[in-house]
Order: C-alpha cells, then structure tokens, then sequence
C-alpha cells in the first residue's frame, strides 16, 4: 500500500489539529517527509516535559538533553509499534524513564564519572508543593528562590531511586495518579501508597538539613 502524503482533497492535513494519538496512527501510513513534519508537531508539544523530568532525575542539564534526544528517537524508530490504545504521553515517559534508569545504571558502574547535581531550573507546573505543606521552614513563596530550588534538588537527590522518581512524576511534573500507574505499571493502590511514602521520606531529609543536622 502506498503511502498517504496526509493530504485532503489535495489540501494538506494541519497535523497540529490531531491529538497524538491520531498523529501517531496517520504517521503511520505517512510519507517520509510527511511523517518528519508530523513528529516534529509531537517534539514540539513534549519536548519541555520531558526534559524537565529527566533533568530531575539524572540531576544534569546536558545528560538529560542527551536522554531527551534519545527518547525522542527511539519514538521514531518504533512508529510502527505504537499502540493506539495507549496513551502517547504515558508510552513517551515509559521510554524516558527507562533511560534515566539505565544512566544510573551505568553511574554505579563508572562512580567516578558521575557528574554533579546541577538543578537550579524552575520546577514543573505543579512545583513542588510538598515542601511548602506541613513544613514551616519552606513556605510556598521560597520555592521561587534558586537556593531553595536547588536544596529541594538535592533532597530529591537523597531520595532511593524509586521514592525520587515517583514524586517527581506527581509532585513536579504533575501527572495524574492514572498516569503514573501506568507508566510504572503499578496498581492504583501502590501508587498512592508509594507516594506518600516518598513525601514522607522527601520531609524527613528537609527537616534534617533545616534543623542543622545535616547539609546535603
């Protein structure tokens, strides 16, 4: 079968008006140069997203960026495997997250070659509202200074991998319970369970460095 230039009636399909998902399926059965036009459209509506989330996580600017593109393609790649009965987004950060676990994979096999935590960036559309919740030391106005942000990194940084990476899915990047189970492919019950864990364990390490006892 050949091909579709996405074209209708000999006028060009605005590839912006689709959901992603309907992009992902016409891409599908696109032309080469019609299917780098229509992921271009997908880059540009999630690229923000997740560069945010993979800097939070590896805890460096230009190692996330290598990761973002990294996501990016193999998205391209696997075209033709994308499920239309999955979310893009949810599929977009699975593979995200997969790579962010692999860079520290490799980290705890070359320590000497991991690089510092370099967080300073504003955080998600949610911020990070748990510090300001039940905890005097942080009110909310502070997270807008660069030193609270980048203590609040360093805590997450403190975090075991799987406390840091679900909070920052909730708590910055501001997914819905729904999404992170799927992402995570955990039960709804766990995930919420594993999240106030993580609060609970993100408060802790704050209330040490805010008492004195311990400077990250």
């Amino acid at each position: 079968m050949a091909r579709s230039s996405l074209h209708s009636q000999d006028r060009p399909l605005d590839m912006t008006s689709l959901s992603d998902s309907e992009l992902m399926a016409r891409l599908k059965e696109a032309a080469p140069e019609v299917v780098a036009a229509g992921f271009a459209v997908l880059v540009h509506r999630h690229q923000s997203a997740i560069l945010s989330f993979l800097t939070r996580y590896v805890g460096d600017a230009r190692t996330a960026e290598d990761l973002a593109q990294e996501a990016f393609l193999r998205v391209y790649r696997k075209i033709d495997d994308y499920a239309s009965t999955a979310k893009f987004s949810t599929w977009l950060y699975t593979i995200a997250l997969n790579l962010a676990r692999d860079e520290f994979k490799r980290r705890a096999r070359h320590p000497a070659a991991s690089l510092d935590l370099k967080m300073g960036a504003e955080f998600g559309p949610t911020g990070l509202s748990l510090v300001a919740s039940g905890m005097d030391s942080a009110p909310e106005a502070a997270l807008e200074r660069a030193e609270t942000r980048d203590r609040v990194a360093l805590a997450l940084a403190r975090l075991k991998a799987g406390d840091r990476e679900i909070l920052i899915l909730k708590d910055v990047q501001g997914l819905p319970y729904e999404e992170i189970a799927r992402i995570l492919k955990l039960p709804m019950g766990t995930v919420k369970s594993r999240i106030s864990r993580a609060r609970l364990a993100f408060k802790e390490v704050w209330k040490e460095w805010s008492s004195g006892e311990d400077r990250l």
